[in-house]
């Protein structure tokens, strides 16, 4: 398996410069290019999207098929160009989104298109002869004749599997993960970076739709028994989690949050939402024919389906499916925040808005694929102890983990998002430092999360993600509380509950109310009187 090209954007283009002389790379002449658009629209927050965190860079990269230069447009109006790229991209047969970055594809010739640090196109290793490419929460990868090309924004690496790769993704710490039909079986198998034998296999007993979730830790699979789903760690390939599905996995997805994994029977025509962490069901959709395919939204409160002949979509957890007009490619239709979806027709691209459901124009190349694309990340405010050659990404991380791991005490660490427009003032998105030792050393008192049944409004791993929410609701006059839980990778979660309820029917009322009155997507925790170790930050 060869090394990631590069652990961030500037490391990689480092290393694009040293081989320029042997390979052909296509840069921009002056960094003005690979500028983010000179406006900055409201940026998109709350529970809809990621963990509740502000990605005021997300939009519509949009690569023509034909050639010509790419083009960056608003996810709130997709007829608006932000930006338009210089480089020539040349013909395209396929475009695939790596979330920050862009893999074009022209027969089996690959190359990764970026925007950030500066507009670049650089080589990729060739697909896999008859390759496949199978989309994932991470990234990617192509998969054929038992080779597997996992693909994230910043890496690749390359391993050969003993047998047919029925799936395939790039998942956390570098590794590669597989579904692969072995001699004896389906069986699961992990690789570690630079290893070109897996370390660790199991056996999975039944082949079906698989998917990546747990930000790269975890795999789900179908049961055994085929009538469910199990849930595998990563890298040890340790069964979890279970639930039953009343038939045969068809199609699965995750959310962008990662809380959900939706999931289509192949025996009845209904697809279902599933709490990642109770492993439970929390909405079901009922359709005209079993799913083949489920796309969620870029905000992750919409997801469309397909059943082979139409495309539907509804709100994540409700019953209630609507007809999409179009056709099915491997790009369209995609749900946009808002609830509006974007379409393309026999007569062009259309914008089917959430308000009116009526089919609006689009003014933008049909012959071309629109792909979900996150400019760049935010800038850390306040400095932590970093490396030189450390990315943004690295650094907003250690600011995260420092904020997080210490107890409320004065003074402030702050992310500030960039580019403000014009008259309006610049936002910090706070946490709390410490003041001094006795802040560290003298933590305050946590008490008991009540028990009883809750609405849960908003999760994320950075507590001051829920900040702004908690006021808006405290001062409606619901009672809020935060509760702390850690996932399957030991990564700390909060979450805004609203409650205690005294029954399930209680809670799911209110959840049903900050559904229809604020768009929260809430769903129902029951804690329990003698869960003593849920305790409130």
């Amino acid at each position: 398996m060869t090394s990631s090209l590069g652990l961030s954007s500037s490391r990689f283009v480092a290393r694009v410069a040293r081989v320029r002389a042997a390979l052909p790379i296509t840069l921009c002449a002056s960094l003005a290019c690979g500028s983010p658009p000179a406006d900055q629209p409201e940026p998109l927050e709350g529970t809809p999207l990621v963990s509740g965190s502000s990605l005021p860079r997300y939009g519509l990269l949009v690569i023509p098929n034909r050639g010509g230069v790419a083009q960056f447009r608003s996810v709130a109006n997709p007829s608006t160009v932000r930006w338009t790229g210089r480089l020539a991209l040349g013909r395209v047969t396929a475009a695939y989104s790596l979330g920050s970055a862009a893999v074009l594809r022209s027969g089996s010739r690959l190359r990764l298109y970026a925007t950030s640090p500066t507009e670049t196109i650089s080589p990729l290793p060739d697909a896999p002869p008859d390759a496949r490419w199978i989309p994932s929460v991470s990234g990617g990868a192509f998969v054929g004749r038992g080779r597997i090309l996992a693909l994230t924004a910043a890496s690749t690496a390359e391993v050969t599997a003993e047998g047919d790769v029925l799936w395939a993704a790039p998942a956390a710490g570098g590794r590669v993960v597989a579904l692969i039909e072995a001699e004896e079986g389906p069986q699961l198998a992990v690789w570690e970076p630079g290893e070109a034998e897996p370390a660790a296999t199991r056996a999975v007993g039944a082949r079906g739709p698989t998917v990546l979730t747990g930000w790269g830790g975890q795999v789900v699979t179908a049961s055994e028994d085929g009538g469910g789903l199990t849930a595998w760690s990563i890298p040890g390939l340790e069964p979890g989690a279970a639930v039953g599905l009343a038939g045969r996995p068809a199609a699965l997805a995750t959310s962008p949050s990662q809380h959900r994994v939706f999931a289509a029977s192949a025996d009845r025509a209904r697809f279902v939402t599933i709490d990642r962490y109770d492993w439970r069901e929390v909405g079901s959709s009922s359709v005209e024919a079993p799913i083949e395919a489920l796309r969620p939204g870029i905000a992750g409160d919409r997801i469309v389906a397909f059943d082979g002949v139409r495309a539907w979509t509804a709100r994540v957890g409700e019953t209630r499916l609507e007809a999409i007009p179009g056709e099915w490619r491997p790009d369209l239709p995609l749900a946009l925040p808002g609830g509006g979806i974007l379409v393309s027709t026999g007569d062009g691209l259309g914008f089917l808005a959430p308000a009116t459901g009526e089919l609006e124009t689009v003014d933008g190349p049909v012959d071309a694929v629109w792909l979900p694309f996150r400019w760049g990340p935010r800038l850390p405010v306040t400095t932590v102890a970093a490396a030189a050659d450390d990315t943004i990404g690295d650094a907003e991380e250690a600011l995260e983990a420092l904020a997080d791991s210490l107890p409320p005490a004065p003074g402030r660490i702050g992310l500030l998002t960039l580019g403000t427009p014009p008259g309006r003032a610049a936002v910090a998105l706070e946490a709390e430092a410490p003041a001094g030792p006795a802040a560290v050393s003298d933590p305050p008192a946590e008490p008991e999360l009540p028990g009883g049944f809750y609405a849960v409004a908003i999760s994320s791993r950075q507590l001051t993600s829920l900040g702004r929410m908690r006021q808006l609701l405290d001062g409606s006059g619901y009672s809020t509380h935060v509760l702390r839980r850690l996932d399957e990778a030991n990564d700390m979660w909060y979450r805004l509950l609203v409650g205690p309820y005294a029954s399930r029917p209680d809670a799911e009322a209110v959840a049903r109310e900050l559904r229809r009155e604020r768009g929260i997507d809430a769903w129902i925790h029951e804690e329990s009187d003698d869960q003593v170790n849920r305790r409130q930050p």
